[in-house]
């Protein structure tokens, strides 16, 4: 594929907050993939997390303030104008529809290839965009790799992204520690100012 093809990123999460794992994996996809626009897509309504998510604006501003030093990333609310369920199946196509001109490559976390095949329509989706696994700490490349084969479609980035979880930075928060270094200055400062994931 040539690099003067519109190529685009879609990074999906819940962001519940977003943290410096996720950070690093979408600097890592824009260079590795030369991506000319990365969409940053919070989960509207999540149908895999079960924890209580925060405000859609909640997340939506940690993103803002996380990715904006990024070339080319933007925050999507395409999901909250298509409402309901967000299945990343229509999102994808709503993308498509609006950006007609891109080649799409949809970013996930090395923890989600290995349940990719049970997302709904996942099928579908590897036959709308290019799937790219980051490799995170713990996740074999080799695994990884083999896996991906098997699914088709699906590129790994030898990336070694910031092992980190969501959850890990709600519990600390909740018990008042420091999260500095396990977010973006901004999101710790917009967490603290907004009182965010107090128990």
């Amino acid at each position: 594929m040539s690099d003067s093809v519109k190529k685009t990123g879609i990074f999906g999460g819940a962001f519940n907050p977003v943290h410096n794992g996720h950070v690093r994996l979408a600097e890592e996809a824009v260079k590795q993939l030369k991506l000319r626009k990365l969409l940053i897509i919070p989960t509207y309504v999540s149908p895999h997390k079960h924890t209580e998510l925060l405000p859609y604006e909640d997340r939506a501003e940690m993103c803002r303030r996380a990715f904006g030093h990024i070339p080319g990333a933007e925050v999507s609310d395409i999901e909250v104008r298509l409402g309901g369920t967000s299945y990343s199946i229509n999102t994808i196509r709503a993308l498509k529809e609006l950006y007609p001109d891109e080649s799409f490559f949809l970013l996930i976390g090395g923890d989600m290839l290995f349940s990719f095949d049970k997302w709904y329509r996942y099928e579908s989706i590897l036959k709308e965009v290019k799937v790219c696994a980051a490799a995170r700490d713990g996740d074999s490349l080799v695994d990884m790799m083999e896996y991906a084969n098997e699914l088709g479609r699906i590129k790994v980035l030898p990336t070694q992204v910031v092992e980190m979880s969501s959850t890990e930075v709600r519990e600390k928060a909740a018990a008042g520690g420091d999260i500095s270094g396990m977010v973006p200055q901004g999101v710790a400062d917009y967490i603290r100012e907004k009182g965010l994931y107090k128990a």
